[in-house]
């Protein structure tokens, strides 16, 4: 089982995420974060309990993802189980797709809302990478 950490600010997205996540084995346990700030806090907080995956959306009031990817920075290289980071964002810019894999940990950019196909593909990369 592979843990997930879901950082979106819109609620309906977590309830499509644990409606997906409900059909798939694999992804358990979900942990929800409704605030990027939050989420870097716990993660700083605690490297250790750092999820297998993590979903970020780049779009919330406050402490974006953005603000969440530069604070990420400085962590990732202490964590001893390097997390695969997607971006997802309901943005069409281009230039917020290549912003975001332009951050050397972050594994993927896709458009919200997530997807089963998706999910069955980030469950794949897990299980590869657990091979290794």
């Amino acid at each position: 089982m592979f843990r997930l950490l879901f950082i979106d600010d819109s609620k309906l997205d977590h309830i499509i995420l644990d409606k997906l996540i409900a059909g798939i084995e694999g992804f358990k346990p979900v942990s929800h974060s409704y605030d990027g700030e939050d989420a870097l806090k716990s993660l700083i907080d605690n490297p250790a309990d750092c999820p297998d995956v993590i979903f970020l959306d780049i779009r919330m009031p406050r402490f974006d993802g953005w603000d969440f990817l530069e604070g990420f920075r400085d962590l990732y290289p202490a964590l001893s189980v390097k997390p695969l980071l997607y971006v997802f964002s309901s943005s069409i810019d281009p230039t917020d797709r290549e912003r975001a894999l332009s951050y050397s940990y972050v594994t993927g950019f896709f458009s919200k809302p997530v997807s089963r196909p998706v999910l069955e593909q980030v469950l794949t990369a897990c299980v590869e990478r657990s091979k290794t």
